[in-house]
């Protein structure tokens, strides 16, 4: 059975390995680890993992990593691979040229061996159980929120529809506390 422990080892594991990266005319062998990165737990909840340039820190979402074990060598594999390209490159076109999810990112992104793709697929994962939903009455659609909301919310969809695009209490949402 698959653990937290298991994807932290695979994280380090794969922060260890020396990637054969070309770009900008040069092949360089580069670790996660050699350029200074560590691994982290997060508990973010929408972004499976992120790559801190600064702290030089990549995280996986612990609470999206616990309901997707079953999934460590797909999707959990290409989101570590994800987050290390971001480390790569960073590295070798610096902090302005280096950041985001454009060519060159994509170009190391799949030398390394993940997808490419910017984001998860919102199918491809199991998701963690919010602990409020917003609800419109007008149209019954539903929208998970992890944070309680600090102002009233119009339902987007029904303002834009039957109000120009514009806030109105007829189409507030009503707050459901999950648990």
């Amino acid at each position: 059975m698959t653990t937290l422990n298991n994807v932290k080892d695979l994280a380090i594991q794969l922060m260890n390995k020396t990637f054969k990266v070309n770009a900008k005319g040069w092949t360089y062998d580069l670790s996660a680890l050699d350029l200074g990165y560590y691994f982290e737990f997060s508990n973010k909840k929408r972004a499976f993992g992120t790559c801190n340039y600064v702290k030089k820190e990549i995280s996986l979402s612990k609470p999206l990593c616990s309901v997707n074990l079953d999934k460590i060598d797909t999707q959990i594999t290409d989101t570590i691979l994800h987050e290390i390209a971001h480390a790569f490159c960073v590295h070798i076109y610096g902090t302005i040229d280096g950041r985001g999810h454009d060519w060159r990112w994509k170009s190391i992104a799949k030398q390394i061996g993940c997808n490419g793709e910017r984001c998860y697929k919102i199918e491809d994962v199991n998701h963690t159980k919010s602990k409020y939903t917003y609800i419109c009455k007008s149209c019954g659609r539903e929208t998970p929120r992890h944070k309680k909301p600090t102002r009233t919310q119009a339902c987007g969809i029904c303002c834009q529809k039957h109000n120009f695009g514009r806030f109105s209490h007829d189409y507030v949402l009503e707050l459901r506390v999950n648990y």
